[in-house]
């Protein structure tokens, strides 16, 4: 099974085990369905367990669950900083859009389609989601993700992304 990340635990909420989440998906509202199941998963220690969804209420840029295992504060605790995921097969998306996760792996072209690196990197948690691009022989760059501005196009299938490269960038 293939997962697909929702969050990540930032700190307990109440007394009752709920975890508040820092969202990582733009979908939290249709992901999310009370009694449905999903994976809480530690990266460090490659451990995970199955949980049913009890509560759920979205904030923007993070969300409120609760868990019919997790019922107490102490348990909760023992999950911050861990990823909820959920089978990926069980959440398709609307037309025309794409898995910042998809962007991993894809060259990264300029206005000339010369290529200057890949994508290893996604970093979303500052203001501006931002592209980390490692290129052969130099140190990596940093491509904040804004259409139009930096972004010129992006294809998935082909696995590339044409920027715009202005006077630092690189």
């Amino acid at each position: 099974m293939e997962y697909l990340r929702l969050g990540q635990a930032s700190k307990t909420f109440g007394l009752l085990g709920q975890i508040r989440f820092f969202s990582l998906t733009n979908f939290a509202k249709t992901r999310f369905k009370l009694g449905s199941l999903y994976t809480l998963y530690n990266e460090k220690t490659d451990e995970r367990i199955s949980v049913t969804l009890s509560a759920f209420r979205d904030s923007g840029d993070s969300f409120f669950l609760g868990f019919k295992e997790i019922t107490t504060i102490d348990q909760a605790s023992h999950y911050l900083s861990w990823f909820i995921e959920m089978d990926k097969a069980l959440a398709p998306l609307p037309k025309g859009y794409y898995r910042l996760q998809d962007l991993k792996g894809c060259a990264i072209l300029d206005e000339d389609q010369k290529k200057l690196g890949a994508v290893t990197d996604i970093l979303s948690f500052a203001p501006t989601t931002t592209l980390v691009v490692s290129r052969e022989g130099g140190k990596p760059f940093f491509v904040p993700f804004i259409m139009k501005e930096f972004i010129l196009s992006i294809d998935i299938e082909k696995k590339e992304i044409v920027i715009k490269v202005l006077p630092g960038l690189l």
